[in-house]
């Protein structure tokens, strides 16, 4: 075994070897809590101890149920004589060790089994441990691992659920709920989780860390960046917090403080590609020569974990674009979307069907029955289309009108239709389950979508917009519950979204970006549902050319307000003067008048492009 090793190395006392050894591994496998635990310890010994806090902070953070880690951050605040800030951690060792089935050599014995592939051999371990101790912690978080696995999420939420009744004070149990809620885009269960518990609970560094990134994700940006700066007054040094405390301040349009946090986290953590990547895209605070070294080398070493690769040569490809070297910048966005490519789960024929079925499913005769009656005092704005078209600019210039709040990309259609398409006992599923709601049934729905949409409005302002460019899909559910919804459809050229996906790592989602094959592919099938919806529902989707807008923006613009039912307002021609946060890629680029000179920045990279141009050719 690799791990035993490393810990023979550790033995003979060829200390260095073993830290070798540990990083190639972990460079495979970068979230490897042994591993990770193991190079904490060796750093301890070595005394290299601001390195050896952050393996073992990530390793607890990775899993807080893990003894070991907790009590080497012990000894680390011994070894800088601060025995007041070392207690705390060997406390939380002994509580661990007194509760924990970490060392239990029968789970071991069956995640050895789960990570072989033998899911069915694993679950059975599990199952033999719960027969003798039914509420075993370890014993069910393995299963609902394995029911993750095999993406039976309701039965892994049970498990989950029943971990967190069985410990409530628990922060890695909490943690672990909450994630697996945020994964399946149920933010707001999450962030009502972590704010409903207790107070040692609540006052984690971890919790506030995790608190934080769900905050940021739902438009909540404001208590988000409060969350992580209380991670941070208990661990400085948190990188994750610091990023996420640099995006926040980002959407504020605090460029500078946030250019701070992301250069705090390379110097932590030179290989951080995440942080180089928002540098590089962070207006006003350009990568110089020295750091164009520092990511060369670092991309260049074998030992640089698959994740971290990704986001140096994200942000290499677009500081080598900043110098006009548009060749070598290719060549990186080539290496960087290859290797991001090669971490996601992404299946162009499932997403396919998925949306053939939609058009099957929401035909004429679906929009023919009896209507919602969903509230109609608020009437959302939803702005669809591919991601990097334009649709952060048209929301900044409805959101500057005095009647319309901007909310930003909300998940809630995603996740209402999420939660249909898994619901238990019950053959039916998302979209041909929706055929058979009745009217009381699509308001309820309505009703749902509200309740969690209007927790971001602020104020009594009777419009607000949704920015999430993937509810082109669902524009035909969007009509049937939330009758009142205006629905804008966003477009730009097909060589320049494409080119502008194949240029952006995403923060999450957008699979379909990193592979130019694919994205063209999506790219048609967002065309041909949009057709579909012109078809069943005629007159009734906005289409906006963002070359138009750039071509005559105040005609566009009183064109949108027309179809929205607002009167036209000098304010959203000065959108750019608009100071509320935007939480998207373009977000610098809504703080300035418009500009054409994104139009055809495609063009530069024209040699690279035939292939791309070819599968796009039925809509050029």
């Amino acid at each position: 075994m690799e791990l035993q090793g490393i810990f023979e190395l550790v033995e003979a006392g060829r200390i260095d070897d073993a830290e070798e050894r540990c990083r190639q591994s972990l460079g495979r496998n970068p979230d490897e809590i042994n591993l990770l635990g193991m190079l904490g310890a060796i750093l301890l010994k070595k005394g290299e101890l601001d390195e050896a806090e952050r393996h073992l902070t990530r390793t607890t953070e990775l899993e807080p149920a893990f003894a070991k880690p907790w009590e080497d951050l012990g000894a680390l605040w011994m070894a800088r004589n601060e025995p007041g800030k070392a207690a705390p951690f060997f406390e939380k060792a002994r509580e661990i060790s007194r509760t924990s089935a970490r060392l239990d050599p029968r789970l071991e014995h069956a995640n050895r089994l789960r990570k072989g592939g033998d899911t069915d051999a694993a679950a059975q371990a599990c199952q033999e441990i719960l027969k003798r101790e039914p509420d075993n912690p370890g014993a069910l978080r393995l299963l609902a691992m394995i029911a993750t696995d095999r993406e039976q999420f309701v039965i892994a939420e049970g498990y989950l659920r029943r971990i967190v009744t069985r410990l409530p004070g628990n922060v890695g149990a909490i943690l672990d709920l909450c994630r697996f809620l945020g994964d399946r885009g149920r933010y707001p269960e999450a962030i009502d989780i972590l704010e409903r518990a207790d107070r040692e609970v609540l006052e984690d560094p971890a919790v506030q860390s995790a608190l934080g990134d769900m905050l940021g994700l739902v438009g909540r940006s404001d208590e988000a960046l409060q969350a992580y700066e209380k991670c941070l007054a208990a661990r400085p040094d948190d990188v994750s917090a610091l990023l996420g405390r640099g995006h926040m301040l980002r959407i504020a349009g605090r460029g500078d403080d946030a250019a701070g946090c992301y250069r705090r986290c390379v110097a932590l953590q030179p290989e951080f590609g995440d942080a180089w990547w928002n540098l590089a895209t962070l207006k006003g605070a350009e990568l110089n020569d020295d750091d164009m070294r520092t990511m060369q080398s670092i991309a260049g070493s074998s030992d640089l974990a698959p994740h971290s690769q990704v986001g140096v040569r994200f942000a290499l490809a677009r500081a080598l674009e900043e110098r006009r070297d548009y060749g070598a910048a290719w060549e990186q966005y080539r290496i960087g979307n290859a290797a991001k490519r090669a971490l996601i789960r992404y299946d162009p024929v499932e997403t396919e069907v998925s949306q053939r079925n939609i058009r099957q499913t929401f035909d004429t005769a679906m929009f023919d029955r009896e209507a919602a009656d969903t509230p109609a005092d608020k009437t959302p704005i939803f702005i669809v289309g591919m991601p990097r078209s334009g649709s952060t600019l048209i929301e900044q210039i409805v959101a500057s009108h005095s009647q319309v709040h901007g909310a930003g990309e909300l998940p809630y259609i995603i996740m209402i239709t999420n939660a249909l398409h898994s619901t238990d006992g019950n053959d039916s599923r998302y979209p041909e389950i929706v055929r058979e709601f009745d009217a009381k049934a699509l308001t309820g729905l309505g009703r749902s979508y509200l309740h969690h949409a209007l927790r971001h409005v602020s104020g009594d302002k009777p419009y607000f917009t949704d920015k999430m460019p993937a509810n082109f899909q669902h524009v035909g559910f969007i009509r049937l519950v939330l009758p009142q919804a205006r629905i804008i459809d966003v477009r730009r050229g097909p060589m320049a979204t494409c080119v502008a996906n194949y240029r952006q790592l995403f923060a999450q989602g957008k699979s379909q970006a990193y592979d130019l094959t694919e994205l063209a592919e999506y790219y048609l099938l967002y065309i041909g549902t949009m057709e579909h919806w012109d078809t069943v529902l005629p007159g009734q989707i906005l289409r906006v050319h963002y070359e138009d807008i750039v071509a005559d923006f105040e005609k566009q613009t009183r064109r949108i307000l027309e179809f929205c039912g607002l009167p036209f307002e000098k304010a959203c021609l000065d959108f750019y003067m608009n100071k509320r946060p935007v939480n998207t890629a373009s977000a610098e680029q809504v703080r300035r008048p418009i500009y054409d000179s994104a139009v055809n920045f495609w063009k530069n990279y024209g040699p690279y492009l035939d292939e791309l141009e070819e599968i796009l050719a039925p809509v050029l």
